[in-house]
C-alpha cells in the first residue's frame, strides 16, 4: 500500500490542511486498492492527480527578458578576415636630401615626404577553449608603401647633402633629383588568451548596458604572447644632369626584426544585429637590424665612388597595435567588420635614416646603422568574421 504520494501543484501543494486532507483521501481508498482483494476498484481521478507528476514550469517571455536572437551564447572559435588600408608617418630625422650647390639652400627634406596609402590583409583565428582558457594565432601583412617626392633645377644646381654632393660627381650639377623609396611590413604572433563572460543581459546586474533588454553578452579577453615584426624599407635619391637618359642614384635598402614578448586586453559587447569590439596590444623587442647600401654611376657603372655595402646591429624597440570596430551581425555565425587600425613600431632602421653624407669611399660596413627610428602606420579595415 503506498504511504505517501507526491504533492500535487495547484491549490493542495502548501499548507498543513491541505496535506491532511490529502492523507485521509488515500486512507479511506487504501482498502478498495490493495492487490488480491475481491471488488478491487481502479483508483479514482483525486488519486491519480495526486500519483501524477509533477508538471514541468514553462517560462513565458514577457517582453521584459532579453529578446535577442543570440541571447545567453558565448561561442568557442572564432576567424577574422580583414583588408586593410594604411599610410605611414615618419620619425624620420628631420635634414636635408637635395640641396643647392651654391647657397646649400635645402630643396628636399625627410620631413617633405608622404606615403601612399598601401593595401594589406589581416587573418585571426582562436578558440576559447572549454574552461576558458585558449589560444589565438594571427598574421598582418602591408605591402607597397610607396613614397616619391621630385625637385628641379633649370640651371644644374642640385646636389646631395655634406661633403659627398661635392666629392661624388655622379650626384652633382643635376638638373632635377628626387627621391623614391617603398615600404613593407608583415606580423605575425601566436597568444594564451584568458576569457571572462558577463552572462549576457541580467536585469539585477549594477551595469546599466547589461540590464537593457537587447543586450546579448559581453566579454574580455587577456592576452600574452609572443609576436615578429618584419619591416622591410627602401630608399633611393636619384640625381639627373642635363642630357643625361637615367638618373646617378644612391639607395639604401634596411630590414628591421623585432621579436617581442606581448601583453594585451580585448573587450567586445554585442548588442542583437550589432557589436562593438576593440584591442590593444603592447610588445617589447629585441632588434636584428641589417642595411645595404649601393651607389650607381650611368657614365662609370663598373666604378661607384663607394661600393656596395652592409652592416648588421642588434637593439631593443617595441610594437604596439590598437583597433576599433563595428560589426553588423548578419546571423548567430557571420559578421561584417569595419573599423580603425594604428600600429606603431619603434627602434628600427629607416632607409633615408641610413644616407651617409660624408666624403668617406669606404663601403656601408663602417658607416654603422641608424637604429633610432619610429614608424606609426594608421588606417582602416573592413572584413568579415565568424563566431561559432
Amino acid at each position: 500500500m503506498p504511504t505517501s504520494a507526491p504533492a500535487a501543484r495547484g491549490p493542495l501543494r502548501c499548507g498543513i490542511p491541505a496535506l491532511l486532507a490529502c492523507f485521509c483521501l488515500l486512507v479511506a481508498r487504501s482498502g478498495a486498492a490493495e492487490p488480491g482483494v475481491k471488488g478491487e476498484t481502479a483508483p479514482t481521478e483525486e488519486v491519480a492527480l495526486l500519483q501524477s507528476p509533477p508538471a514541468e514550469e514553462v517560462m513565458v517571455d514577457d517582453g521584459q527578458a532579453m529578446t535577442g536572437v543570440w541571447s545567453d551564447t558565448d561561442p568557442q572559435r572564432y576567424v577574422v578576415f580583414d583588408v586593410l588600408g594604411m599610410q605611414r608617418n615618419n620619425a624620420l630625422k628631420d635634414g636635408p636630401l637635395v640641396v643647392e650647390n651654391g647657397t646649400q639652400f635645402t630643396a628636399l627634406q625627410t620631413n617633405m615626404l608622404q606615403s601612399t596609402v598601401a593595401p594589406g590583409v589581416r587573418v585571426l583565428y582562436g578558440d576559447y577553449g572549454c574552461d576558458g582558457t585558449g589560444w589565438e594565432t594571427g598574421y598582418l601583412g602591408l605591402w607597397n608603401m610607396y613614397s616619391t617626392s621630385r625637385v628641379e633645377s633649370p640651371n644644374g644646381l642640385l646636389q646631395a647633402p655634406g661633403q659627398l654632393g661635392f666629392a661624388a660627381p655622379a650626384l652633382r650639377n643635376a638638373t632635377n633629383a628626387g627621391f623614391s623609396g617603398v615600404t613593407s611590413l608583415q606580423s605575425a604572433d601566436v597568444n594564451l588568451v584568458y576569457h571572462m563572460f558577463d552572462g549576457g543581459q541580467d536585469p539585477r546586474s549594477p551595469r546599466p548596458s547589461q540590464r537593457v533588454g537587447w543586450y546579448d553578452g559581453g566579454h574580455i579577453d587577456w592576452l600574452t604572447g609572443f609576436r615578429w615584426a618584419g619591416l622591410d624599407d627602401v630608399g633611393t635619391l636619384g640625381f639627373s644632369p642635363a642630357g643625361a637618359s637615367a638618373p646617378n642614384t644612391y639607395s639604401a635598402h634596411t630590414s628591421s626584426n623585432l621579436f617581442a614578448g606581448q601583453v594585451g586586453v580585448r573587450g567586445r559587447m554585442e548588442f542583437q544585429e550589432w557589436a562593438l569590439e576593440s584591442w590593444i596590444k603592447i610588445g617589447l623587442a629585441g632588434t636584428s637590424l641589417s642595411q645595404t647600401q649601393s651607389f650607381q654611376d650611368q657614365l662609370a657603372p663598373l666604378d661607384p665612388y663607394r661600393p656596395t655595402g652592409s652592416s648588421w646591429k642588434g637593439g631593443v624597440g617595441m610594437i604596439a597595435d590598437a583597433n576599433l570596430s563595428g560589426i553588423y551581425r548578419i546571423n548567430q555565425v557571420w559578421g561584417v567588420r569595419f573599423g580603425y587600425n594604428l600600429i606603431w613600431l619603434t627602434g628600427v632602421a629607416l632607409a633615408p635614416d641610413q644616407f651617409n653624407w660624408s666624403a668617406s669611399t669606404n663601403p656601408a660596413t663602417t658607416l654603422g646603422i641608424d637604429n633610432t627610428g619610429s614608424m606609426l602606420l594608421s588606417g582602416a579595415n573592413a572584413g568579415l568574421e565568424a563566431r561559432w
